[in-house]
C-alpha cells in the first residue's frame, strides 16, 4: 500500500507539473507578440530619451484612443488617416514623474465647419430659414482647407517603474481656444481585449474638421463667435464704427458635430516607424516617420505648411499649418498652457559647455553680434556676467551676416536646431 502511495503522489506531482507546463505555454503564447518586439527592438532608446524603444511602443499601444468620428464626416478615416506618436518623459506640473504621450493624426482634408446645422426646421421655421440661408455660405468658405493635422496630448504617470502607469490627464485644444486640461475621472475607457484593460480613452472626432474631445457633450455644446467677428470685421472696413455694431447674429452658431459614425482603434508596429522620436539631436529625430506613406516628403520636425495626400492633386487654395510645433521638445515656442511646459522637459542640459545643434528659447536679457562660428566669446560672456545662467550663439547666416550671443537669466529647454551653440553655465563650471 505504501507504495501504491508514493505512485499516487509521483503521479499527481507529475500532473501539476504537466499543468503547470501548459498554463506556461499558454502564456507565452499570449505574449508572442511582446517577446517578438522585444527581440526586434532589443531595448535600444533610439531617440536617447532614457526611455527604451520597447517601452515607448508599450505606452503607445496601451493608451493608443478609440476615435469616434460623425456619420457625416467626408474623410476617408479607414484608409487615409495616418497616426504618429511621440513619448517624452517630464515632470509634470504637480511633481508627478512620467511621460507625455502625443499623438497626431494626418488626415487629406479639413472639409470646414458646419455652422447650420443648429438649424433644422428650414421648410417650417421662417427664422430656421433664414438662419440656415446665411450661414450656408460660411459652411462652404469658412475653414475648408487642404491636409489637417489633429493633436492629442495625454500625460501618463509612473509610478516607480514603466510597468506601473496611469494615464491621469488629457490635454486637448479646441480650434480657437487654449490647450484643456481634463481629468481622467471624466473620460470613458474601453477594453479592446489586447490585456492591457480599459486603458484606452475614447475620443469623439468632430465632422470634417476633426478637433477632439475627451467627451460627446464637450463637442456638441461648442458654440464659437468667430462668424460674428467675421462680420464685425468685414462690415468695418466699409463703415467702421457703425456696422459691425450692427450686425449681429442673435444665436451663436455651433460648430461642431460629433459621433453616430465609424468608431476606430489605430494600432502602432514594432518597427517604431510611427514615433518621431525627440528633437534631441539629428540622429535621434525619426525623420523617416512619413516616408512610405501617402505623407511621404514631409518632416514631421518642420513646422511647413502641411497639404495632405491633396498635394499631388492642389484641390485647394491654402495647406493647413505644420506637424513641427505639435510635439515635445521642439524648437518651436509654445504658450504657458501647453502640457509640455507643465515641468522640466527631458533635454534641460546635454551636460556639455557648449553643444552644437542646440537652441533655447526665452528668458533672453542681453545680446550682441559676434564674427565666425566659434561661441568661445558668446560663453566666456556668459560666465563674467553674474546675471547669466544659460546663452545661445546663432551662427551667421541665420539673423544676418554676423552671428548674434543671446547672455540668458534663466534656463529654457534645449531644443535641436541647426541655428545655433548653447549651454549651461553651470556645465561649463563643473
Amino acid at each position: 500500500m505504501r507504495g501504491h502511495k508514493y505512485i499516487s503522489i509521483l503521479i499527481i506531482c507529475l500532473m501539476v507539473l504537466l499543468l503547470y507546463g501548459v498554463s506556461s505555454v499558454g502564456a507565452e503564447i499570449q505574449t508572442g507578440p511582446d517577446l517578438a518586439l522585444k527581440a526586434t527592438l532589443s531595448g535600444d532608446d533610439s531617440d536617447d530619451d532614457g526611455i527604451d524603444d520597447v517601452t515607448e511602443l508599450a505606452i503607445a499601444r496601451k493608451y493608443s484612443p478609440v476615435l469616434i468620428f460623425d456619420e457625416d464626416e467626408q474623410e476617408d478615416v479607414k484608409n487615409t488617416v495616418l497616426p504618429l506618436f511621440q513619448v517624452s518623459p517630464i515632470t509634470y506640473s504637480n511633481g508627478d514623474e512620467g511621460a507625455m504621450l502625443v499623438f497626431v493624426f494626418l488626415y487629406d482634408d479639413d472639409n470646414g465647419a458646419d455652422f447650420d446645422q443648429g438649424w433644422t426646421n428650414w421648410f417650417t421655421d421662417p427664422i430656421d430659414t433664414a438662419a440656415g440661408l446665411i450661414m450656408d455660405p460660411f459652411d462652404q468658405w469658412f475653414g475648408k482647407h487642404c491636409g489637417d493635422t489633429e493633436v492629442i496630448y495625454f500625460f501618463i504617470a509612473k509610478y516607480g517603474s514603466w510597468d506601473n502607469t496611469r494615464l491621469e490627464t488629457i490635454h486637448w485644444k479646441r480650434h480657437y481656444d487654449k490647450i484643456y486640461a481634463t481629468s481622467d475621472s471624466a473620460v470613458k475607457f474601453e477594453d479592446l481585449g489586447d490585456g492591457n484593460g480599459h486603458t484606452h480613452p475614447i475620443i469623439y472626432v468632430s465632422e470634417d474638421k476633426h478637433g477632439m474631445y475627451p467627451s460627446h457633450d464637450m463637442c456638441e455644446n461648442y458654440e464659437t463667435d468667430v462668424v460674428q467677428e467675421k462680420l464685425e470685421d468685414a462690415a468695418g472696413n466699409f463703415v467702421p464704427g457703425v456696422l459691425e455694431d450692427f450686425i449681429y447674429i442673435p444665436v451663436t452658431p455651433k460648430m461642431e458635430d460629433c459621433s453616430g459614425g465609424p468608431k476606430l482603434f489605430y494600432t502602432y508596429n514594432m518597427y517604431m516607424t510611427q514615433n518621431v522620436g525627440e528633437a534631441k539631436s539629428e540622429s535621434t529625430k525619426n525623420r523617416s516617420a512619413l516616408n512610405g506613406t501617402l505623407y511621404q516628403g514631409y518632416d514631421p520636425w518642420e513646422n511647413v505648411a502641411f497639404w495632405g495626400r491633396t498635394d499631388y492633386e492642389k484641390l485647394c487654395i491654402d495647406p493647413a499649418g505644420g506637424l513641427g510645433g505639435k510635439w515635445c521638445g521642439t524648437q518651436y515656442p509654445t504658450g504657458s498652457d501647453h502640457p509640455c511646459n507643465s515641468g522640466d522637459w527631458w533635454g534641460s542640459s546635454s551636460g556639455y559647455c557648449m553643444n552644437s545643434n542646440s537652441d533655447r528659447f526665452g528668458s533672453d536679457y542681453y545680446s550682441f553680434f559676434m564674427d565666425g562660428y566659434d561661441a568661445e566669446p558668446c560663453l566666456q560672456a556668459c560666465l563674467n556676467d553674474p546675471n547669466c545662467v544659460s546663452y545661445s550663439y546663432v551662427l551667421p547666416g541665420y539673423q544676418g551676416d554676423r552671428g548674434v550671443c543671446y547672455l540668458k537669466n534663466g534656463a529654457p529647454d534645449e531644443y535641436y536646431n541647426e541655428c545655433c551653440i548653447s549651454g549651461l553655465k553651470t556645465d561649463c563650471l563643473q
